[in-house]
């Protein structure tokens, strides 16, 4: 543990690329983890935490697990073949081809947010009647759901206004209101199928 340790952080002893540590890292994490269950969803999240933690991501937005789940194969395949063949070439291949199609699906589906975004704000502003519209805009793109609390508590407007202002987006087919235990959530379509894609 302290050799991966080591080799993580010392960049001056072992000055390798960030994403060349990242794909050799996440291997001896694999190879040591002593437990049977959950070394992949941590395998995955040291992979976003080191290239945050290294600059080459501003924010751990590059989510590798997808394409690892779906390629588990190939995924198993390169983990053995440094195993038994000592073959690294593979398995660093298969690393950065991770986070090539990682990255463009990312890039792809930021750039549907922000083109969501613009539209619904544009909508919001022809539908007339919102002041401040830019805040309740924020407010439904931080996170697919929404509550009255959301726009209330930050002190965006009055409760009254809030829930009028939400309900109106349901009206005009940007949000769903949903009853869950007695509270009203606010679902932002767009948001929600862009980031189930």
């Amino acid at each position: 543990m302290q050799n991966l340790i080591d080799f993580l952080n010392d960049d001056l002893q072992f000055p390798l690329d960030p994403l060349l540590k990242m794909a050799i890292g996440h291997f001896q994490f694999e190879a040591i983890h002593p437990f049977r269950d959950g070394n992949g969803r941590t395998g995955r999240i040291f992979n976003i935490h080191y290239l945050t933690q290294k600059g080459v991501l501003d924010y751990p937005i590059l989510f590798m697990s997808r394409y690892i789940v779906e390629s588990k194969e190939d995924y198993y395949a390169g983990l053995s073949g440094i195993t038994q063949r000592g073959n690294w070439k593979d398995w660093l291949l298969y690393m950065l081809k991770t986070v090539e199609v990682t990255a463009n699906l990312t890039y792809d589906k930021i750039n549907d947010i922000i083109a969501a975004k613009d539209a619904i704000l544009d909508a919001i502003e022809k539908g007339g009647g919102f002041s401040r519209p830019e805040l309740i805009l924020n407010a439904i793109f931080t996170q697919p759901f929404t509550r009255v609390k959301h726009l209330t508590g930050r002190g965006f407007y009055a409760e009254n206004t809030a829930r009028k202002y939400l309900d109106r987006l349901c009206d005009m087919g940007i949000l769903e209101k949903r009853m869950i235990s007695g509270n009203a959530y606010y679902l932002n379509l767009e948001l929600y199928r862009i980031l189930s894609e």
